[in-house]
This record gives structure tokens, C-alpha cells and sequence, in this order.
């Protein structure tokens, strides 16, 4: 039974953010709770030198990172669909994926009802203000708390769209583990300041926008090519469709030739040229 409907769709589009429990749920959500830890750090572990990123105690990972599970992740099917149906088209990049953590001491976007730090996404990932009328300006995020976010350990807060800026009406993230959290670059969010003395808050996202917008865009992966392993081996391991996804040529396209077939091969392990033959040879 598929977990993302229709019925979301509508609701993203009324509210700005839908909140989806045990999206992720079983094996799989404790496989990708093992990654995330090997990839951000706990407390315990960075108490005595607790980084400072994001206006406190708190780090944010970007790709590349060597933890193939959560490059797969990125993968999930009902995902790339919603994504697609939603920015009106099946022609979609994955946008840079990241990992956030916050910690005992990070006051970033303070508690309550402040809004020193609301703001939309659109304002550092799109060189065009936002569009009213056209949601596939924006581009679409799916951020999972793999483990759970109490009151107290800086959960998201969102406003749905219609009370505008008013903080007085936002919704705290507060959920059990497994919980996916879809918006957009128009909604409007805000962190908060951890106020408990241990643990932790950790996110794991990512994104997708149309791949004709080429002015979107927080970050790029095109200088991984050559530099980061284990995105290679995943790449490596797609299918030809799945790499379009990846800002690769489609199969059929003229850059495919013997050539540069081998190279490709060469550069990322598991990568099959025969698709792209059969696509060039029709």
C-alpha cells in the first residue's frame, strides 16, 4: 500500500508541508539509523569539542559521504513519484542530500513562538523569487527523522500556508522515528534552540526539483565525479533511467560512444554500457 496519495498532494499544496509517520519503519529504518550515526556524531561523543555550525552546537553534512545506504535511500520509489507528480513532470534531478544534528547549546531560532529565524528555502537555492501560482518553481524536500524528536530537542517548526508568518500558529515537528516530513522552498519554517542537556536531533534529507530549472539549486554533486568512492559505486550500480536523475545523459544521447562508454566503465564500478549500446543501435 502506497504511503504517499493523492490525498498528500492536495495537502502539501493547502498546508505547505505534510507530516507522514512511519514512513520508514522495520529493518530498513534501523539500517538507516546505523548509517546516520556512522556519518554525524553523538553527543556523548562531541560533548568536550561540540561543533559550531549553524548559529550553535550543531553540523551539517552534505554529500559526498561513504554511506552507500543513504545514497539508496534517496532511491525510494514512492518518493521520485511524488516528486514528479508534484513538480508536474518526469523529467527530475535529485538535488544534494544532507544530514543535520543539533546539540545541547545550539539557540538557533530560539523556543516558542520566535521568528528570529523563519524563513523559506527559496532564499539560498533559487536565483528566482517565489511564484504564488506555480509550485514547480520551487523545488520539493523530503526530510526523515530516523530516531525520535521530543519538545525539547529542536524540532522543526512549520506554518501551513494559510496564516502566512504567523508564528503563533506554527507545528513543532515533535515525532517517533520513522516520520517523513515533506516541503517545499516556499514553506514557511523555522529551527529552534535545543534546550535539553543530553542527546541529540538528527535529520536526514533530501530533494528533487525539475531538471529543466537549471537556476535551482543549494548545492551540486557534479564534483564527485572523480573524488568521492562511494558515489561512484553507486552510480555505478543504477540503472541508465536511474542516472538521469543524477544529471546524466540520457540513453540514446550522442555523448555515448565507444569511447567515453569506457571510460564511464573505468570510472564508476558496475556501470553497464550495454543499455546505452541498445539505445544508441536502435
Amino acid at each position: 500500500m502506497s504511503k504517499l496519495t493523492d490525498a498528500h498532494i492536495e495537502e502539501l499544496d493547502r498546508e505547505g508541508f505534510i507530516i507522514v509517520p512511519e514512513f520508514i519503519t522495520g529493518d530498513r529504518l534501523q539500517t538507516l539509523q546505523a548509517a546516520q550515526r556512522r556519518v554525524l556524531p553523538t553527543w556523548d561523543q562531541v560533548k568536550d569539542d561540540p561543533p559550531q555550525d549553524q548559529k550553535g552546537n550543531s553540523l551539517l553534512v552534505c554529500f559526498p559521504h561513504e554511506e552507500m545506504e543513504l545514497y539508496r535511500g534517496v532511491m525510494h520509489e514512492e518518493s521520485i513519484a511524488f516528486a514528479r507528480k508534484w513538480l508536474k513532470t518526469d523529467a527530475i534531478h535529485a538535488r544534494v542530500g544532507c544530514l543535520i544534528a543539533r546539540y545541547p547549546g545550539h539557540e538557533g531560532g530560539g523556543t516558542g513562538f520566535n521568528d528570529s529565524n523563519l524563513h523559506t528555502d527559496n532564499d539560498n537555492n533559487s536565483l528566482l523569487p517565489i511564484s504564488n501560482e506555480l509550485r514547480e518553481f520551487g523545488q520539493i524536500g523530503f526530510w526523515v527523522h530516523l530516531e525520535d524528536v521530543d519538545e525539547d530537542q529542536a524540532p522543526l517548526r512549520l506554518i501551513p500556508k494559510r496564516h502566512g508568518m504567523d508564528m503563533t500558529k506554527c507545528v513543532p515537528l515533535v515525532c517517533k522515528g520513522g516520520t517523513l516530513c515533506i516541503f517545499t522552498n516556499f514553506t514557511q519554517h523555522s529551527a529552534t534552540a535545543y534546550t535539553r542537556s543530553d542527546g541529540q536531533r538528527f535529520t536526514w534529507g533530501y530533494g528533487f526539483g525539475r531538471a529543466d530549472h537549471y537556476w535551482e539549486g543549494f548545492r551540486h554533486f557534479t564534483h564527485l565525479g572523480k573524488s568521492a568512492p562511494v558515489f561512484s559505486e553507486f552510480i555505478g550500480s543504477l540503472t541508465a533511467q536511474e542516472r538521469e536523475l543524477w544529471r546524466f545523459p540520457a540513453a540514446g544521447h550522442h555523448y555515448y560512444t565507444e569511447q567515453t562508454l569506457a571510460l564511464l566503465e573505468e570510472q564508476y564500478p558496475g556501470w553497464d554500457s550495454e543499455e546505452y549500446r541498445r539505445a544508441r543501435d536502435r
